[in-house]
């Protein structure tokens, strides 16, 4: 099921939702086939539970994955269906996402990190392929904090190149890390070496042609051709940047993933 199907599975549900489309950067490839679309938990109507799951099953969800969808869901304000299609393979994605848990936390300045997003990942033609993935709030009142989190996370003798992205992203949203208001998200898999963060900077009001000689030291830091990169960014550069997600990834390759221009449909 390719990525337009994947839409038209969302827009069966008859209700408005966001299209996020997004850029993986990894060693001399990059992966554009992707994109993520959210819903509202209302838009899965009177029957939550049994509509998710019949849209998993029309993704070829995995059953383990089928029994703990429910419970994941309980708390969720947000769903997200993600797509990927990368190194010859499709891989679907349910994200569950935590809003009001997370505003609350900040609400009360909380110091301890909270979990934001569930993510269920598989291969439909991989009965091995499934991941769970939790993504988690860490509070960082100033900037100084978010630099010495996103070190730790991306430690400059594993992922050199994801660190420099970051904190290069870092240096162009210094006002709303000052402040406390921009949005680091812990990435982990229980069961593998992933190792990740994501830096949420809508708020910054930035475009990709904003962090244009950003993006073009990055991508030759990653050896990607210039006519590759080109024709992959070049006509998204008025759109808004969305967040960066970077580290390494489960097989331990080093990757930076760019999400851009959230859609209302």
């Amino acid at each position: 099921m390719p990525a337009l199907d994947l839409i038209r599975l969302v827009e069966a549900l008859g209700a408005p939702y966001g299209l996020e489309r997004s850029v993986k950067i990894m060693p001399r490839v990059l992966y554009d086939e992707r994109c993520l679309i959210s819903i509202g938990r209302a838009a899965l109507g009177g029957a939550p539970v049994d509509r998710l799951l019949q849209m998993g099953n029309e993704l070829q969800m995995p059953p383990a994955f089928a029994e703990t969808l429910p419970a994941a869901l309980q708390r969720a304000d947000i769903v997200h269906f993600g797509y990927e299609a990368a190194a010859g393979q499709e891989v679907y994605k349910i994200y569950f996402e935590y809003a009001s848990d997370v505003r609350a936390a900040i609400a009360a300045k909380g110091r301890t990190p909270v979990l934001v997003h569930l993510a269920y990942k598989w291969a439909p033609l991989r009965s091995d392929s499934g991941a769970l993935t939790r993504y988690s709030w860490v509070p960082c009142g100033t900037r100084t904090e978010l630099e010495s989190r996103v070190r730790s996370l991306l430690p400059a003798d594993h992922a050199p190149r994801a660190l420099r992205c970051a904190l290069g992203l870092l240096s162009r949203t210094s006002t709303l890390a000052d402040s406390g208001d921009l949005m680091l998200m812990e990435v982990e898999e229980p069961g593998n070496t992933r190792r990740s963060c994501d830096l949420n900077v809508y708020n910054a009001g930035l475009h990709l042609r904003d962090i244009a000689d950003l993006l073009e030291a990055t991508l030759a830091d990653f050896e990607i051709p210039s006519a590759r990169a080109r024709s992959t960014f070049g006509r998204a550069e008025p759109t808004a940047l969305g967040h960066l997600s970077a580290g390494l990834a489960r097989d331990g390759s080093e990757f930076v993933t760019v999400y851009f221009g959230v859609e209302g449909h």
